[in-house]
């Protein structure tokens, strides 16, 4: 019977023995592989819980300075400013009424006007120094001094254009004997009429009027008591 010797195995026969790498050998490319796979896992989700730089909500004085609400412009009254279409217009002055010593137009129609002066008014117990002379029935005579001109037109004088009542509205006579009675006739641009027209009239207030040439009245003045 015949031994086999060991030794007298070929050496193709034997290479694959020696080749056979042991099990510690064949991991060592498994374990760096798995440590870097694990970094990678770590690292992406440290990078998704990180807030970025653009989200993160300012501090200091610009953050606090930026969440205070903007101050609104104060509303405007609206009693100071009142619409335009609120606002009353101021009436025409009305004309003064005439005054003695005051010059005042009076217009004596087609388009003639006179300027009258009551230059002064003045009570007085006669109003001539002739026999005509007469003692006054309501007490004494009103003596107007008048002054008439011509502002434009031709107007014409007369000291029938007068009348008068008192207080209680009672007319008044003209007395046409009073000296230096105003002149009746036209009077032209540029000249002058001036005389006295006088009254029987009771003290106290005396409203005088103007008639023009028709008998209508064109202006009225008011002769204190």
């Amino acid at each position: 019977m015949s031994q086999h010797n060991p030794e007298s195995l070929s050496p193709a026969a034997a290479e694959p023995a020696a080749t056979k790498r042991p099990a510690y050998k064949k991991k060592r490319f498994v374990i760096p592989a798995s440590v870097v796979l694990l970094g990678i896992i770590l690292g992406s989700c440290s990078t998704e819980n990180t807030p970025a730089a653009d989200d993160r909500p300012e501090s200091g004085p610009t953050a606090a300075a930026s969440t205070e609400p903007a101050e609104e412009p104060a509303a405007e009254n609206p009693a100071e400013t009142p619409p335009a279409e609120d606002v009353a217009e101021p009436e025409a002055a009305e004309p003064a009424e005439p005054t003695v010593g005051t010059p005042f137009a009076v217009d004596m129609g087609n388009g003639n006007v006179a300027t009258i002066t009551i230059v002064s008014a003045e009570r007085t117990d006669v109003v001539t120094t002739t026999a005509l002379a007469t003692p006054a029935m309501n007490g004494s005579y009103l003596l107007l001094d008048v002054l008439w001109e011509t502002e434009s037109g031709t107007t014409t004088s007369n000291p029938f254009y007068f009348s008068a009542k008192d207080a209680e509205g009672r007319a008044a006579d003209v007395n046409l004997f009073a000296d230096n009675q105003l002149g009746s006739g036209e009077v032209l641009p540029g000249d002058k009429s001036r005389g006295f027209v006088a009254f029987d009239i009771a003290a106290g207030p005396v409203s005088v009027m103007i008639s023009d040439p028709l008998l209508q009245e064109a202006a009225r003045i008011q002769i204190p008591g």
